[in-house]
């Protein structure tokens, strides 16, 4: 059996849940202005009936004070100068009976007033319109307070002070207690109560309240009308600011991804250019060798057939000997200029092929450090970090008489470094500015450039000469 109720709990409980997350989300489909529609409309038609019935009820209680206290003026004119005091307390002589009986006939006051008593401090009745109450006592808190000063009037329907009235009898009254003061003094002598007709006084209440009402509906419509005008202007605001945002978000994504795509194509553009620019050093070398070479070596073989001879020339200044010359230093040109094919090796064995040609066409050595190279770089980097080994030693040899070549390549998570030294004096490190470099290291400069990386040469310990090359991988790995 406990087992059957918690199903039936957890069922409620979670149609409870889904209840609530349905109205969430209907809620949530509202727009600002009719949120604020229904929230406002809530709260102020709450706060505006509490005001509206706190308003109607001083509205009733001041009228029915005010009926009061003319009330206690009636009987302060016209039922003191009845009562009198004496031994026993306060009397009321049979002369002021039947005179209070006689001003009671009159058809106007009759209408208006439905009975008269007056009360003696411990609750008897010193007169009555009801002749069957007088000299009847009844304990009465209303009277008690009379006696102290205090004017009440309370709302009835009809009055029965011995449980006989009949439901014919039931009409609504104005019950009044008022202190008859002893003459010339303050002294509360005995207690009047006058039942005045309500009839009149009820009506006028209720137009009061009607009215009172109407004016508090009208002000909350026009309170809500107002704040909706201006959580509405608001509200299309927020609209148009947002679709505005939208859109301009729509287009800075759209920017975003065009700037995305043009760096792709300008970083396509420059691997392009580079392989071009290989590509076109590959054919100069080519047309070199197969085109000036090929002739020069054809003009050494005929000037090696020759049968005269000039014996004054010097042997250096020879044809033979300034077409060898040419021949050789083309050879070194196209040597330079053609690219080993190194794209199936990796980047370390590539920079280990530029140091082992610069060894062998030298015949100088050259110190090496390979720390953590990528396996795979793009073929356009590969190439310029080739060409940058390359001429690199180059000027070492050239600049430094070889001394002390050293190559130091590694890479971490973002760049490249290559640095490539030597002892000798090197070159002289005063130059300025990009068009003072000389035509090896501006190559070197133009290449590093295109990869967006930097170019430093330097002096350390006041005698190595440090070419420092830093190349990020970022946009350049394969």
């Amino acid at each position: 059996m406990g087992r059957k109720d918690d199903v039936t709990n957890v069922t409620v409980t979670g149609r409870g849940k889904t209840a609530t997350f349905q109205l969430n989300q209907l809620w949530q489909q509202l727009s600002l202005r009719s949120q604020f529609l229904i929230v406002a409309s809530l709260i102020l038609s709450l706060s505006m009936a509490i005001l509206g019935e706190w308003v109607n009820l001083q509205i009733a209680a001041s009228q029915l004070q005010s009926r009061a206290d003319s009330g206690a003026l009636y009987m302060e004119g016209f039922l003191a100068r009845h009562v009198q005091s004496g031994d026993l307390g306060p009397t009321v002589t049979s002369e002021g009976i039947e005179e209070l009986d006689e001003l009671l006939i009159n058809p106007d006051l009759a209408r208006r007033i439905d009975s008269l008593r007056i009360w003696r401090r411990d609750g008897l009745i010193l007169y009555s319109t009801d002749k069957a109450l007088i000299g009847k006592t009844f304990p009465s808190p209303s009277v008690e307070a009379a006696f102290l000063g205090k004017v009440s009037a309370h709302l009835e329907s009809g009055h029965d002070d011995e449980g006989n009235l009949s439901p014919a009898e039931e009409r609504p009254l104005i019950e009044i207690y008022a202190p008859i003061y002893r003459e010339g003094t303050r002294d509360t002598l005995a207690v009047g109560e006058v039942y005045e007709d309500a009839s009149d006084f009820i009506e006028r209440r209720d137009d009061v309240q009607r009215r009172t009402w109407y004016i508090v509906a009208a002000t909350t419509l026009a309170i809500l009308a107002a704040l909706y005008a201006i959580v509405r202007r608001a509200d299309n605001l927020i609209g148009v600011q947002r679709n505005r945002l939208k859109s301009q978000l729509a287009d800075a994504k759209a920017m975003a991804q065009q700037n995305r795509d043009l760096r792709e194509l300008a970083n396509k553009a420059r691997l392009e250019a580079s392989k071009s620019n290989e590509s076109l050093l590959n054919r100069i070398g080519s047309d070199l060798h197969d085109g000036p070479m090929q002739l020069l070596a054809l003009l050494i073989l005929r000037l090696g057939q020759a049968t005269t001879r000039t014996e004054d020339v010097p042997e250096n200044l020879t044809p033979s000997s300034i077409a060898t010359e040419c021949l050789t230093q083309l050879r070194d040109l196209s040597t330079g200029l053609v690219m080993p094919q190194i794209d199936e090796l990796s980047l370390e064995d590539a920079l280990r092929l530029a140091v082992d040609r610069h060894q062998f066409t030298t015949g100088t050595w050259v110190g090496a450090n390979y720390t953590r190279l990528p396996v795979t770089v793009a073929s356009s980097l590969k190439i310029c970090l080739y060409r940058i080994v390359q001429e690199g030693l180059n000027n070492a040899f050239r600049h430094g008489n070889g001394i002390d070549q050293h190559i130091d390549a590694s890479a971490d998570e973002r760049n490249i470094t290559i640095t490539v030294s030597d002892g000798g004096p090197g070159l002289p490190l005063n130059r300025a500015g990009k068009d003072r470099l000389p035509l090896g290291l501006l190559g070197i400069h133009n290449r590093v450039e295109a990869f967006n990386g930097t170019l430093k040469v330097r002096r350390r310990d006041g005698r190595r000469t440090e070419l420092v090359v830093i190349v990020p991988l970022n946009g350049n790995s394969d």
